[in-house]
Parts: C-alpha cells; structure tokens; sequence
C-alpha cells in the first residue's frame, strides 16, 4: 500500500520532512558543547556554524521588521486606548518586574482580554525569544574564532575574515533594529503577564528575555562589553582592509586600473578579469558596513596606528548606514557620543572629537560630489561594456568578474541615492545639507543598465557556466596539484591535506561534467561543498600557533580563485540576488517612483529607460519571505497599483506632447489660411480701417524667425521625448506584476484615443451664438493634421494608429440602430434613440437639426444651384454656404462617415414628417373648392371665384418651401457622400450604382428591391422615384383613406401660383440660379410629395397615374399661367412674372418621369425662351458695361 503511493507521499511530506532537518541544524548551533561531527575540532565546524548563523540571522532581520512594521504602521488596539495606557503605565512602573496585580489600577481591563492578547502578541514574543538564542549563539561564534585564530586579515584569510565581520554585523543590526520598536518592552511585559494570567504559570523565557531587552537597551554601550575579548583581532581585521578600500573609492585608481573596461588595454581584452582588485570592487559595500559598525563595536580598536584616519575617510562617505530594508542608522551621534565619552586608560578619543565632526560634515556637504563622480564613471564604462557584450557574448566568461564589479559598484550608489533622498541628516548638519545636490537625474540609467546585465547573463549563463568549469577542469586543477604536494602535506597534517585533497577531487569531477554537457547532459553544477572545505580550511590553517595560512600565500590565492570559480558555475543567481537585485527599492517607492515622474520628462536618455521601473516592479513581491507571507498580498496589490499608475503616466505624457506638437501644426496651418491671405490686399486700400481690437494673424513663416526659436526649439525637445518614450513603450511587450498581466501599448492606445475624442469634441464649438461649431472644411483640415502627428506614433511603437483612428471614428459617428442597410427600423420606429448625448456626432446632429429647422428659413438665405449649397447676404452674421455647400458636407462627410449622415438624414426626413401633416391639414380643409378648381380649371371665371375660396394658401406655401430646403438639403448631403465615397471607395460605390441600375426604378417599394435601394441611398446614389426612405417616412402621415386628399396636391399647388404671395414675391436671380424666397426649391417639393404619395396611396402600383398627377399639374399650372400672363395689370399677380413662367422649366428638370414635350404641349418654347432672355438681359441704360464686374446680388 505505501510503495503504490511512494512517489505521492514522498511529494506530500517532502516540506515537513525539512523542517525538522532545519530545526535539527539550528539545534546543533545553538548549542556548541554538542558536536554532530565526530572528530572535528570546533574550527572544522565554522563553515556550518556561520552559514546557519547568517541566514537564521536574515530571517530574524525579517520577523522583527515584521514586527516594527505591525506596531509602527498598525498598533494594537489596546496600545492607543487611553483607559489602557493608564494600565501599562502601572504594569511597565517597575520593568522588568511586575508589581502586585492589585497595585495596578485598572488591571481587569487586561485580564478581560488575556487570552485575546496573548494571541495577538505571542508571534512578536516568540521573536524576542529567537532573537536572544541567536544573540548567545553568533556572541559565542564571534568570540570563539576571533580567540582561536592567530590572524584575521583581508591579505591572508579573507573569506574566514568575511563571515565574521557579517556575522558580526549582523549581531549589531539586529539589535539596532530591536532598539527601533518602541514598543518593545510592552509587548515582553504584557505578554508574560498574561501568559501567567491564563495558565497560571509564569512564562519561562521572559527573565532571560527581559534582561536582554535592558542590558541592550542603548545597544552599543553593551555591544561594546560583548566584544571586548576580540578588540585587537577585530581592529586588526577592520585595518587591513584600509588599503583595498580607499583604493577603491577613488575614480581616477579605478580609471588607470581599467577596473571596468576592457578596451583600455586592448591586449587584455580576451584575458580573465580574475585579478584581486575587481573582487575587492565587490566588497566595497560590506566593507563600509564592517568599518562603521565595527569601530564602534570595538573602540579600543582606534588605537591602533592608522585607525582613525581610515574611520574618517570611511564617515565622510555618507552619514547613514543601512540597517534593514528602509531602515538606516545615523551614524553622526552615535560617534559623537563615542569619541565624547568613551575612556580608556591607553589613548583618548575625546581629543580626536574633531575628526568626526570634519567627517561628518564632509559626508553632508562634499560627498554627493564624490558619488556623483563614481555615477557617471560607472554608467559611462557599463554603457560601453553593455554594447560590447550584446555584440560578443563570448566575452561574457572571462569578464564576467568584471560584470559583477560594476553590478556591485551601480547597486550601491542606487541604493545610497535613495537612502540619502529619504533620510535627512541629523538637526547639527543641516545647514550643511543642499537637497538638490542630493538629487541624481540620471538615476534611471544605472538601474536600466543593472537590467540590461541581468538579461544579458541569463540569457548567456551557459556561456559563463562551461568557460569556469573548464578553467576549474584544467588550469585550476594543474595550478593546485603543483601547489598541494609532499611538503604541504607534512607542514599542514591530515585534516588540512585531507580537505585540499576533496578540492582537488571536486575539480577533477569537473571534466566528467563538461563532458556531460558537451553530449547535450544537463547535469547539476554543486559546488557548495568545495566551498565550504575551502572555509574550513582557512580556518585550520588560521588556528592559533599556526602560521600555515601565512608561509602559503600562493597556495591560498589559488584556492581563493577556485572557490570564485566555482561560485561563477553554480552561484549565478546567488551572485545576482546579491550584487545585482534592487528588489528592496520597494521600501522606497516614493523616493523611486519621483524619479520615475522625473524620468519621463527630461533629460538625454531618461525617457529611454522609463520601462525598467515597470519591471522593479515586477521584481517587488519576491521581497516577501516565509516569515511574513502576507507581506506579498500587500507589496503585490501596491505594485499594480504604481504600475497602472505609472504607465497611465507614460502614456498621457507622449499624448500630451502629441496634443502640443499637433496643436502648434494647426496654428502653422491657420497662417495660410485664406482669411489671412486677405489681410495683406487689405492693407493695400487706402480707405482700409481694421477694427479696434483687431489682431492680425502671424505671418507664414514666422515660427522660423529667431526670435521665435524657442518655440522650434521646444517642439523639437517635445518631439524627442515622445521618441523616447515610445521606444520605450515598445521595447516591452507584456509584463506580469504579481498576478496581473500588463500591455504597456495598451495605455499608450487608450490614452491616445481618449484624447482624439477629447480634442474631436472641443475643436467643434466655437463659442460665437451665430456660427456655434467650427465649419467642416476647417475641421477637417485640423482633423487632418491632428491624426498626421498621431501616425507619429506608428514610427516607434507597434501600434496600428488607422486602425485606433477608425475606431475613435466610428465611436463618435456610428449609430448601432442606423449601421445596417436594406431595413427601414430606424424610420418607422419611434422608439429608437440612436445617439449619446457625449458623442462629436451628436453636437454636429444638433446643429444641423437647427440649421434645417431654423437657419436656412432666415429670410436673406437662399439655395443656390449654381454654387451647390445654401448662400447667406454678405451683410448677415452668419453665413450658411460654410455649412450648407456641397463643399463643407463633403468635408463633413469625411469626419463623421455614412453614418453620422444617415443620422442627420434621419433628422431632416423627421422635420418633412412634420410639415407634411400641416399640407394635409390644409388639403383637407380646401379639399371641396380643390374638387371644383380640378374639374373646371379651363373656365376662367369659376376659377377666380373658387381661388378666393381658398384658405391658409400662404402657410400651405411656406410649408412646402420649408420642405423643399430640407429636400435639397438632403439632396446636398447625398451628393456629398457620394463624392467622398468615389473618392475613396470607387468600386464598391461603382458596383452599388451598377446594381442599382440594372432593373427599372422601385416607384412603389417592392420588397425585393428595398435592400439594393436603401444601399444606393447609403451610398449617396440619386436613387429618383425609388427612395425608400422618404417614402418610409411620409407613409406614417398618411393612411389609404386619404388617397383622395393627396390626389388633389397637384390642383393645389398650381391654384397657389394664382393665390399665394410666394409667386407674387417671386424673383428669379441669374446669379444664384435662384429664387429670393426659395421657391426654385418648390420644384422638387412638388415633384418628390407627388411621386412618394402617388406610390403609397396607389393600390393597382400604376406608375402611370403619378404621370398623370404630374402632368395635371403642368397643365393646370400652364392654364393659371397663361391667363395671369393676358392680366399683367392686376395687381394681385406676380412681381416678377417671367420669373414664375420659368418655374415649370425648373419643375421639369426635377420631374424624371416626365419629358419636355409635356410641358411644350402646355406652354410654348418660345414663351420660355423670351422669359429667360427678360431675366438674364443685362439692362446698362446706355451705360458701357465693366467686363471685371460681377454682379453676385448681394451673396
């Protein structure tokens, strides 16, 4: 039964399984007198003791940020009451013992939630608890090798030197991040205490615990106790590390040392960068921490010659050192205070005082010069090593000690830019402190170089991986065996030759690797243990009384290169974890993401690097570890926050800048504008006065000026931003922060359309009541160029701007309701509401709805065929033809499509709608006089009787002139797509009008037929008699019982000539081809109501009875005509006679069902022809005629 789930239950307990191993090692560490390696002197256990140390040490850093954070960011809720605080104050009097219960006013308040309490504070307690252990433990490591090793020195035993100083760091931050939670006795006291309370015991560890929590109350007054048996090992170390670290400090050494270039000295270039002083690059940040908490652990140790000076250089370096994530600790008063009081019977500290002060003012007011300085060198030959390791790769191997130097060195000076932007100095150095020489422009560059690395090695680990294993497989191997012969054995003993032997085991299994590797294997790559022998090792040979590690130097700078070989093999991710990961920026987002805000707007290459925040966060959840899981939830859900932010800002950025470069292109454009073009012949006539507020247009060109080139100037630097920030936009394709997955171009896009809409809807008003919306021509053309300087874009980023554009476009004009051709719901329901209130389209609907309702009623507005569109008198404020021409609806056309149109259309049948129902009213009512005029219009008499009889003829009239502007204003609009549509759709619009035409015109709506003819309409096609939208639409104002009203439209309208005074008001214009009142526009009024109503009413689908209708009306008409023409004294008739005789010509260009001979059968050619010649004959009275003059009639 258990072997048949082996697999499964090993899966299952695997996790548990470990966590016992973990706690049996902690165990063992903690407790020394036990010894797990039989045989081993307690120097052969170092290797594991410091291992254990450091990372239980790390998560203890962890559990009690924890902690700091929960009582710093979210006290408990009995720490802020004020009934409580009276209770605390009793319990905490006598810490770290506890008065009587009843000596504690209010004490039932905490026993009321004992058990509540000590839930709450039991993982902070536990802490505390794990925090002392740890102490005991590295307190009796630390002392124990410092007294057992006869040296400890950067030159001799570096890597056993390393792991005590870490650890002994470590000892120190821990306690100075203990000393930060204020709360920290209270949580000891009111736990122990409850504990007591609910189980009726005391608590076991709290004397222990509450008297370490006193002793290291001021940490390091007892540090400094602790410490006191390793002084002078200690100052030993820290002072041999004097040299490699100043040197490294100083650019112009790393310059001459071509510490980061490898084409300096060309010959090196294929060479390994294995030397000592790229690995001391990698300690520099270690070292400051040793340095800075070291002397003040050890003072004793400023004794020593040298010392001083050294800490000085080291102070002046920065006045904070980092404790955990954002924690950091003032290192100012903390030496003040030390070199103050501090006393020693062999040397005084107190009159070297001003040391620390020159230094600490040095790190306020002179040491951004001096990491400005390493900055830029640093970015300058990391930007080189970058471009050429992308182009040989291969290089990657033997410098990528190299690489790690750099990575190490950019870290720290991120790190430390950062720390100092949060951190002000203390209140003393302020008035040395300039924030804004503080402050790092190009910031970004080091933390996208830090990026570009890290792809760069994981994309090429294999490289690097087979290029150390085989330096290990052979020069190592043969370097160790001519080092590790007979007189190293008998010097050093078995254990030491022992382990040099296991070393030299593990190399030679490297070649059994390679070969692995070469036959496509992917073998595992462990050489912790190769490692470890090696600290073990130096430990032996650093024992007291022997003097192996300092007569074999050679033998150990060899071993001390293997051991980094063997990192760079199977350590690459522990060393980009530590010289490369700025994961812990999170702790400084604010300080960060200012940067970020400062990145996307200035600078030569910041806006390039834009991008590489985005993916710091990304990296950020990975700050949350076992200790304290929560803390992803909430690091994750801040950093999909600042990314949604921060690429909203990116994106509105570049459409910022795309809005100002466009709007500049517009204004350009206005200088060539035909208005301007005016001003200059103007200004040329002597009686020209420009109002009083007038301001006169720039001139074209004028942007050119030098005067003006700060405006060039700006647009070129906008234009270069947005480059930059569009490339790097695009140089990420997604990117997955914590559980979101992140399109950068879609913000870009969003934001992009957003503003097309934005700028679409505030460029149509123009806030002038007599011309509300900008003319379409001229919208267009801003249009136009607004979407030129959006393809901008397509240069840069993979974004498909037509097809944003198209749907920016068909969002502000499409109407669901209206997209779909061959049906005819949007006329005959009235339910449907096809417009947003928000939309372009709806404010263009809105004034034309006026426009037709309104405007082109004004009397002084006139259709003119001549120019094809609506024309206005010269003197009135608003001047239709910008509107109303076939001109600017072609323009119109292109800016809100077939359907905007198919909307406005909608609009204007609505208004027909309505003023039919006023004709049949009036039909209705002179439908019996009508009845006689039609059976006796040839006698002359009754007719003058029966006109009188007439009612309401002149708002008959005026309705139907109303109509017929709506008519022809769709007509108008229809001719207007359809030029557009030739334009840019030819064979689709060819096809629809040769399918249109393939059968006979669709008078009476076959249902068949209705789709094609709906679908010639859209596209602007005439479509004649077969429109079946206006039949659509006068069919709803009518019903089959008014066949017989509507058959008497005819008789009515050619009664009208004879009684209505819009034929005796009538006057025909040759230069608009027109009538002053419109009513050239009765003409296709007439003819469209009479065929539409004739197909609706007309049961048997007879075309020829709409014939008939209109020849009854030409008739009729010709009879009225020519009896008022024998009558010309009457003052009753027209103005203008030949103007109303030349109507029927008109009528009969309108009139597709009928031909000329209808009309000569009723009135003579060579009537029409004098008629014409009395309104075209130019009467100069004598006076000779100016061939430049052109008469416009006013228009």
């Amino acid at each position: 039964l258990l072997t048949s789930r082996g697999k499964a239950l090993c899966e299952e307990l695997e996790v548990h399984y470990e966590n016992f191993i973990d706690c049996y090692d902690w165990k063992e560490v903690l407790s020394p007198s036990i010894d797990p390696y039989s045989g081993m002197s307690s120097l052969q256990r170092v290797p594991e003791r410091f291992a254990q140390l450091l990372r239980h040490g790390e998560g203890l850093l962890q559990r009690v940020y924890f902690t700091r954070h929960v009582f710093l960011k979210a006290r408990p809720m009995f720490l802020n009451d004020q009934q409580y605080l009276k209770v605390l104050k009793g319990l905490m009097a006598k810490f770290p013992e506890f008065p009587e219960a009843d000596k504690i006013p209010g004490y039932d308040l905490l026993t009321s939630r004992g058990k509540a309490l000590c839930e709450e504070l039991e993982v902070h307690y536990e802490n505390f608890i794990d925090c002392y252990d740890w102490k005991e433990a590295a307190l009796h490591l630390i002392n124990e090798v410092g007294t057992q090793t006869s040296i400890l020195s950067h030159d001799t035993n570096e890597r056993l030197m390393g792991v005590w100083l870490d650890l002994m760091v470590m000892f120190v931050r821990l306690h100075l991040l203990v000393a930060t939670i204020a709360d920290r006795k209270t949580i000891l006291a009111v736990y122990a205490k409850m504990y007591q309370y609910t189980k009726s015991l005391p608590e076991p560890n709290y004397i222990k615990v509450s008297k370490w929590m006193m002793m290291y109350d001021v940490p390091f007054r007892q540090i400094q106790e602790d410490f006191r048996a390793v002084n002078d090992q200690m100052g030993r170390a820290l002072l041999s590390t004097m040299m490699p670290y100043l040197k490294t400090r100083t650019v112009s050494i790393m310059r001459k040392e071509s510490a980061l270039s490898i084409t300096l000295k060309s010959e090196d270039l294929t060479r390994p960068a294995h030397d000592q002083f790229r690995h001391e690059l990698t300690m520099t940040s270690r070292v400051f921490q040793w340095v800075v908490y070291g002397y003040l652990a050890v003072p004793g140790a400023l004794a020593a010659p040298g010392a001083v000076d050294y800490l000085k250089a080291v102070l002046a370096e920065s006045y904070l050192a980092p404790v955990f994530k954002d924690v950091t600790f003032p290192i100012y008063p903390e030496y003040d205070n030390l070199f103050t009081n501090y006393k020693s019977k062999t040397f005084s500290l107190a009159k070297q005082k001003k040391i620390v002060k020159d230094a600490a003012v040095s790190s306020v007011a002179e040491a951004h010069r001096k990491h400005h300085e390493r900055r830029v060198y640093v970015r300058q030959e990391m930007e080189a090593l970058l471009h050429l390791l992308e182009d040989r790769p291969a290089l990657l191997g033997p410098k990528f000690p190299m690489i790690i130097a750099g990575l190490h060195l950019a870290k720290e000076e991120i790190f430390a830019h950062f720390r100092q932007q949060v951190e002000q100095p203390p209140e003393k150095l302020r008035k040395h402190y300039k924030p804004d020489d503080w402050k790092e422009k190009r910031i970004s560059s080091l933390i996208y170089l830090i990026h570009k690395f890290t792809e760069l090695i994981n994309k090429h680990r294999a490289i690097i991986q087979m290029y150390h294993l085989e330096y290990m497989a052979v020069a190592d191997a043969l370097a160790l065996q001519s080092l590790v012969d007979a007189n190293f054995a008998n010097a050093a003993g078995p254990n030491v030759t022992q382990l040099a032997q296991s070393i030299q085991s593990d190399l030679a299994s490297c070649q059994s690797l390679l070969d692995n590797v070469q036959r496509g294997g992917a073998p595992e790559m462990n050489f912790r243990g190769l490692r470890a022998s090696w600290l073990r090792m130096q430990a032996l040979m650093s024992a007291t009384g022997s003097s192996l590690i300092t007569q074999h130097k050679a033998l150990v700078s060899r071993f001390e290169v293997v051991a980094q070989h063997s990192l760079n093999v199977d350590g690459i991710d522990e060393q980009l974890e530590e010289f490369a990961s700025l994961k812990q920026l999170y702790y400084f987002k604010e300080s960060l993401f200012t940067s970020f805000d400062q990145s996307i707007v200035d600078g030569p290459d910041q806006p390039l690097h834009a991008m590489v925040y985005i993916h710091l966060l990304a990296q950020f959840p990975s700050n949350a570890t076992e200790y304290w899981p929560e803390e992803r939830e909430i690091i994750g859900t801040e950093s999909v926050r600042i990314a949604n932010e921060s690429l909203t800002k990116v994106a509105t950025r570049i459409a910022t800048i795309l809005h100002t470069m466009a709007t500049e292109y517009i204004r350009n454009d206005y200088q060539i504008s035909d208005s301007n073009a005016a001003l200059p012949l103007l200004q040329k006539r002597k009686d020209y006065k420009p109002p009083k507020d007038y301001v006169p247009p720039a001139e074209p060109g004028s942007e050119s000026a030098y005067r003006n080139r700060t405006i060039l100037e700006n647009l070129r630097l906008y234009e270069r931003n947005a480059a930059q920030l569009c490339t790097a936009l695009n140089s990420v394709l997604d990117l997955t922060v914590y559980d979101h997955n992140i399109t950068p171009r879609e913000y870009l896009r969003e934001r992009i359309g957003t503003n097309l809409r934005t700028f679409m809807r505030k460029a149509l008003p123009t806030g002038n009541v007599d011309a509300p919306i900008q003319r379409p021509s001229l919208l267009a053309m801003q249009f136009r160029i607004y979407i030129a300087t959006l393809s901008f874009v397509e240069n840069f980023v993979s974004l498909d701007m037509g097809d944003l554009i198209r749907e920016v476009l068909i969002g502000e004009s499409y109407v669901r309701s209206l997209g779909k051709s061959g049906h005819l719901n949007f006329i005959t329901d009235p339910e449907i509401d096809p417009l947003d209130k928000e939309t372009f389209l709806q404010q263009i609907l809105q004034f034309y709805i006026d426009l037709v309702h309104k405007r082109i009623l004004v009397p002084g507005v006139v259709y003119s065929p001549l120019r094809q569109g609506f024309v206005s008198k010269t003197v009135m404020p608003f001047q239709v033809e910008g509107y109303a021409s076939v001109v600017e609806l072609k323009a119109l056309a292109t800016l809100i499509g077939p359907y905007g149109l198919k909307a406005i259309d909608r609009e204007v049948l609505k208004f027909i709608a309505a003023q039919v129902s006023g004709l049949k009213d009036s039909l209705t009512s002179n439908a019996p006089v009508l009845d006689v005029i039609q059976s006796a219009y040839y006698r002359e008499a009754r007719c003058l009787e029966e006109f009188k009889r007439l009612k309401d003829v002149d708002s008959f009239m005026n309705k139907s002139v109303q109509i017929g502007n709506a008519l022809t204003m769709r007509q108008l609009l229809h001719q207007a797509l359809h030029e557009v549509l030739q334009e840019e759709v030819p064979f689709i619009v060819n096809t629809v009008d040769a399918m249109f035409h393939e059968y006979q015109q669709n008078t009476f709506m076959h249902p068949d037929l209705v789709p094609v003819d709906s679908l010639a309409v859209d596209a602007g096609i005439d479509a004649g008699t077969a429109d079946p939208y206006l039949k659509a639409t006068l069919k709803k104002t009518t019903t089959d019982a008014d066949k017989r009203i509507w058959d008497l439209l005819p008789v009515m309208y050619a009664a009208s000539f004879a009684t209505s005074s819009v034929w005796r008001e009538a006057v025909y214009k040759p230069q608009i081809e027109g009538y002053l009142n419109n009513a050239h526009c009765l003409a296709r009024c007439i003819n469209d109501l009479i065929v539409c109503f004739g197909s609706i009413t007309n049961p048997t689908s007879n075309e020829m009875d709409i014939i008939a209708s209109l020849q009854k009306f030409v008739e009729v008409s010709s009879v009225i005509l020519l009896r008022m023409a024998r009558a010309k004294e009457d003052r009753r008739g027209p103005v203008d006679f030949p103007s109303v005789i030349v109507f029927l010509d008109k009528f009969m260009d309108n009139a597709n069902l009928l031909t000329y001979d209808v009309l000569e059968s009723c009135l003579p050619y060579a009537l029409l022809r004098n008629m014409y010649k009395d309104i075209y004959e130019v009467k100069t009275q004598g006076k000779p005629v100016d061939p430049t003059f052109i008469d416009t009639a006013g228009y």
